[in-house]
């Protein structure tokens, strides 16, 4: 769907991808990856982004599992990665990079959680009580403190199919007060996906509800009184054209 965009802008890259195929160079059902580009994009992407007091964590689903496109993105410096399951996970550690955020979209699995908390990602997210109990029995036997992400809800919010879940709002002291009661468990701050969205009136990418749900949460949060920083999580249609927006809306 973006082979017109691909085309003005990097046609090299497609009349080397059809003479590699037309010689036999590649399988049948390969994808071929620009890393010079990756690197690229990523190293423009994280410098203003940084620039804004912004961490950058890559999301793998789409090509994590290509060593190679890993190093190209923290070469470029990424500060580390979202892994969407344990499968994206598993070439992240392999690789020696930074384990960012577990279970952003998907839960880990019950019986995964043991080998999650031995990678020792930056940070957990949580759906349920259930799943912060599970990831507290894993990370205990390991005698560590991981530090986790509430994902939160409220009515009007916008969740892409199979992806709802979280926290309702109002429950959010509650919830934070079950995760800090967990042995091996620290909330750390909260997050929702999709923050923003391209918007076909407009024609630019402007905040979803969700933004202001977690904003709300923030101030919920911070009210709960022990002054610790509370990290804002706020993926959706990402790019360096949303990261003054991003900043504005109180993400880290």
């Amino acid at each position: 769907m973006f082979l017109k965009k691909l085309l003005t802008r990097n046609r090299p890259f497609v009349e080397a991808a059809i003479r590699l195929h037309q010689e036999g160079s590649i399988p049948a059902n390969s994808y071929v990856l620009d890393l010079d580009a990756i690197e690229a994009n990523t190293r423009y992407f994280s410098t203003e982004a940084h620039r804004r007091g912004l961490t950058v964590y890559a999301m793998s689903k789409q090509l994590g599992r290509a060593g190679g496109a890993l190093d190209a993105i923290t070469r470029g410096g990424a500060d580390g990665y979202v892994a969407v399951d344990m499968a994206c996970a598993r070439p992240i550690v392999a690789g020696g990079h930074r384990l960012g955020n577990l279970g952003h979209l998907v839960q880990m699995a019950r019986a995964e959680t043991r080998e999650a908390a031995g990678m020792a990602p930056e940070y957990w997210t949580i759906f349920s009580r259930t799943k912060a109990t599970e990831a507290s029995k894993a990370v205990a036997r390991l005698g560590r403190t991981q530090e986790v992400l509430l994902r939160i809800w409220n009515e009007g919010d916008i969740f892409y199919p199979g992806h709802e879940g979280g926290f309702h709002i109002d429950e959010l002291p509650s919830a934070i007060a079950f995760v800090n009661g967990l042995k091996g468990l620290r909330f750390a701050g909260l997050t929702t996906f999709p923050a923003l969205l391209y918007d076909k009136n407009s024609q630019k990418v402007a905040p979803t509800p969700n933004a202001d749900t977690l904003a709300r949460g923030v101030e919920v949060a911070a009210a709960l009184g022990d002054g610790a920083h509370i990290e804002v999580n706020a993926p959706g249609t990402t790019s360096a054209a949303v990261l003054d927006l991003l900043a504005d809306m109180g993400a880290t």
